[in-house]
């Protein structure tokens, strides 16, 4: 589920052989560690209790009633748009990767839907002049311009918001590159629709395995902690918050190694410019960063509680959001569950100390878990501060940490994660020699054999999607093209 309120391991080596062994996961050195005592190791999964069955969640958008003081509001018309207005300031400069030239949908030929969302289609598309497969998420201007809420007084302002993170969606993934994160090749629209061609993945969804295998064991979920973390962690070092980590969102690849997608959701830190005072380096503006924020936006099973409240949060919360996924891998759900938002809205309300921890986790995953899972995020692990282990934090790891009070231990020296070889993992060494622990079966990749087949069976021509709406509203979307540099993608092909 999604919802809103607006705001502003080492070991082993890539081969064609069919030895199981390589299907094991990474491999490392034991190594015990000092903040969690009385360790116990359980390696099998735990199978799917009464013929559960596992069902996709779902956005829940709501838009703020009020704007909180470090909020700034845009308003964009047929006459601006997020490129050209002074209004949007999303951090990041548009890139077209300095050729100036773009594709266009006559350059792709349509292979199969991968998936559907509430705003168009994923599909799995042929370059018809390389043969190479992408994967075209398609965005439905209609959807995105004319609201539900249009007639409404705040109409404007929800399709403004809607837009803003169309273009920042672009725009982010222009500007990131790393190992676990989904790559951007191409952007440009037409008079119905927005298209983003990016790196197919062919191993599917996470959300696809788990409904395969049911739950996950323990080392095998620390292995993908550790992706996602590594992924998290880059993010949030240039100021984004990802705000949407569920199983739907992370795909594996043909080695079976996480990759984190769709980033509608996630927004980038922006800096005030309101005191035009200077600084001591010539040009500079002094101004202040913004680093909490006030959207009620993201998964409700997967969401910090401090969002749900509608209180200012910050990237903490993608923490808490990892939680709840290793939660989810092994147990079969997240934390909260019930059959609508309504009902897990109550249910994480009314959760003063936050999730109980099932008993048949080995203490290391329930001390982990239980720091990422705090309710009050004061007293979750500060995970970005306590990333590895620095001089300052040393002295503070040796002294005896009392029950409830903030964790400042390394979060990468975390028994779980004792089979990780962090520097290879963070290097990106590991992900481009050595097998994950799920390597998925793939004969054919434009079979697309691991994503759904009630996505996959889907004609992908659909007559319903391809609404034009007038030229003047269209203008609001001029400067989405784009085209990654030459060396990028002979990098990725």
């Amino acid at each position: 589920m999604i919802f809103h309120l607006d705001e502003d391991l080492g070991g082993l080596k890539l081969s064609n052989s069919e030895d199981s062994s390589l299907r094991q996961g990474p491999t490392a050195i034991f190594d015990e560690r000092d903040d969690v005592d009385h360790l116990t190791v359980r390696t099998e999964p735990i199978p799917f209790k009464d013929g559960r069955t596992r069902r996709r969640s779902s956005v829940l958008e709501k838009f703020p009633v009020s704007t909180p003081p470090c909020t700034r509001r845009v308003s964009i018309t047929a006459a601006s748009n997020p490129f050209t207005s002074g209004s949007l300031d999303l951090g990041i400069s548009p890139n077209d990767g300095g050729t100036g030239l773009t594709r266009s949908l006559r350059d792709f030929r349509p292979v199969r839907v991968l998936g559907k969302g509430a705003y168009g289609k994923v599909v799995l598309v042929e370059d018809e002049q390389t043969s190479k497969l992408y994967a075209m998420k398609q965005l439905q201007k209609a959807d995105i311009i004319i609201t539900k809420d249009s007639e409404e007084s705040n109409g404007d302002k929800n399709v403004s918001k809607l837009i803003e993170r169309t273009f920042a969606e672009r725009t982010i993934l222009s500007e990131l590159e790393h190992p676990n994160i989904v790559k951007l090749f191409y952007s440009f629209h037409d008079n119905s629709k927005l298209y983003l061609i990016l790196q197919y993945i062919p191993g599917g969804e996470l959300f696809f395995h788990l409904k395969e295998q049911g739950t996950l064991d323990e080392d095998t979920v620390a292995f993908y902690a550790a992706e996602i973390s590594c992924a998290l962690k880059f993010l949030h070092s240039k100021g984004i918050v990802y705000r949407d980590l569920k199983p739907e969102n992370c795909l594996l690849d043909q080695h079976g190694h996480l990759v984190l997608t769709d980033f509608g959701l996630s927004k980038k830190s922006v800096v005030q410019r309101d005191n035009p005072l200077s600084s001591s380096t010539e040009g500079d503006l002094l101004g202040e960063e913004v680093t909490s924020l006030h959207s009620i936006i993201g998964t409700p099973e997967y969401c910090a509680p401090e969002i749900l409240q509608g209180i200012p949060y910050t990237k903490n919360c993608d923490w808490y959001s990892l939680g709840c996924l290793m939660y989810d891998m092994m147990t079969g759900k997240p934390p909260h569950t019930g059959a609508n938002h309504k009902v897990i809205l109550n249910k994480i309300q009314k959760d003063k100390q936050g999730p109980k921890i099932p008993y048949y986790l080995s203490d290391g995953m329930k001390d982990m878990l239980s720091a990422l899972l705090k309710k009050e995020h004061t007293k979750r692990w500060d995970v970005d501060q306590y990333w590895k282990n620095t001089t300052d934090n040393k002295n503070k790891q040796k002294r005896k940490r009392k029950a409830g009070q903030e964790r400042t231990s390394a979060f990468t020296s975390h028994f779980i994660f004792r089979k990780i070889n962090w520097q290879r993992l963070e290097s990106g060494a590991l992900q481009s020699s050595e097998l994950g622990p799920i390597v998925p079966l793939i004969t054919d990749w434009a079979l697309a054999e691991n994503f759904d087949s009630e996505f996959t069976s889907m004609s992908y021509d659909d007559p319903k999607d391809n609404i034009n709406i007038p030229k003047s509203a269209s203008d609001v979307f001029k400067g989405f093209s784009y085209k990654a540099s030459g060396s990028y993608l002979d990098k990725y092909f």
